[in-house]
């Protein structure tokens, strides 16, 4: 089976790449076995790729100088494999077909008459031709490959351990804190005029946000009544963003937020009317809740 990665980074390339006719030859460029016109700029004398092999690459697809797609910008550099067995019913990409013929290093760029394609990408409805910029980064054999993939997964499986942790730190430290707040004994609770109680356990080094600024916040929510969670983002490993006091969180965070500066770590204990008020937001947070959050201003924009 595929790893993931494999599936995502041939669904960038490929699925942008359905065309149904080729092309035709001229103007001094190569032509690739499947009819694909394209100009190496380098010819590398170097390992080309064989039957089984697995190409790294970066691609960009571009309109002369209007770039609309570059794999620069993923977290992980796409690659496929080349076929050991051609399959005759298989239609190959132009990417797929050009990489097969030039050697690791080599930096190619592929032309696309559009009226081969049926359905034009976004940007390119108006134009006759697609440039499909491709630099080969890497070539690995069978052996190679399943190294990386052992490599990648090991390397996942240490984040996910980090990120597991993390969020059982977090666990603790909110359990703790409720446990004080309800008990009346935590220290430097400070309340607001609207009813946002609130308790910064470490002081950011940064600005506080402005209004329509992107931040990112990482966060870990519990109910008030008895503690259960009912969201947080510190299991996933990712903030969530969004522009700061712009209605696109509850207003015990839009408020509470405007308190803390870039890096502080708080808690909010926030009423259920700057919260999700008499509807709630079933089936995770019943009615009339007052909601603890636990946050961290991770980055101003």
């Amino acid at each position: 089976m595929q790893p993931i990665m494999m599936r995502i980074a041939m669904l960038l390339v490929v699925s942008a790449l359905i065309i149904l006719t080729s092309c035709q030859n001229g103007g001094g460029k190569q032509v690739s076995s499947q009819g694909w016109e394209y100009v190496n700029h380098t010819s590398l004398d170097a390992q080309m790729p064989q039957p089984g092999d697995y190409i790294f690459f970066h691609a960009t697809m571009r309109n002369q100088d209007s770039v609309y797609f570059d794999s620069r910008s993923q977290p992980e550099s796409p690659y496929l494999q080349i076929p050991v067995t051609p399959n005759p019913q298989r239609r190959i990409s132009p990417v797929e077909d050009v990489l097969a013929e030039v050697a690791e290093g080599d930096s190619v760029t592929i032309f696309i008459d559009l009226d081969t394609v049926q359905q034009p990408p976004r940007g390119f409805t108006n134009e006759d031709v697609m440039e499909y910029d491709v630099k080969v980064l890497e070539v690995k054999n069978e052996q190679e490959y399943q190294a990386f993939i052992e490599q990648k997964r090991a390397e996942q499986a240490e984040k996910a351990a980090v990120v597991q942790a993390r969020a059982e730190g977090v666990k603790t430290l909110v359990d703790e804190t409720l446990e004080k707040y309800k008990n009346g004994t935590l220290e430097n609770l400070i309340e607001t005029p609207s009813g946002l109680k609130y308790v910064i356990h470490e002081q950011g080094n940064g600005n506080k946000p402005n209004t329509g600024q992107a931040i990112d916040v990482q966060y870990y929510g519990v109910l008030a009544a008895d503690g259960t969670m009912f969201d947080n983002s510190f299991s996933r490993g990712q903030a969530i963003r969004f522009p700061f006091n712009s209605g696109r969180v509850i207003k015990g965070w839009d408020e509470g937020l405007g308190y803390l500066t870039e890096g502080a770590k708080a808690t909010f204990f926030i009423p259920s009317e700057l919260g999700y008020g008499a509807a709630g937001s079933p089936p995770a947070i019943p009615a009339n809740s007052e909601l603890v959050f636990y946050v961290e201003l991770e980055k101003l924009y």
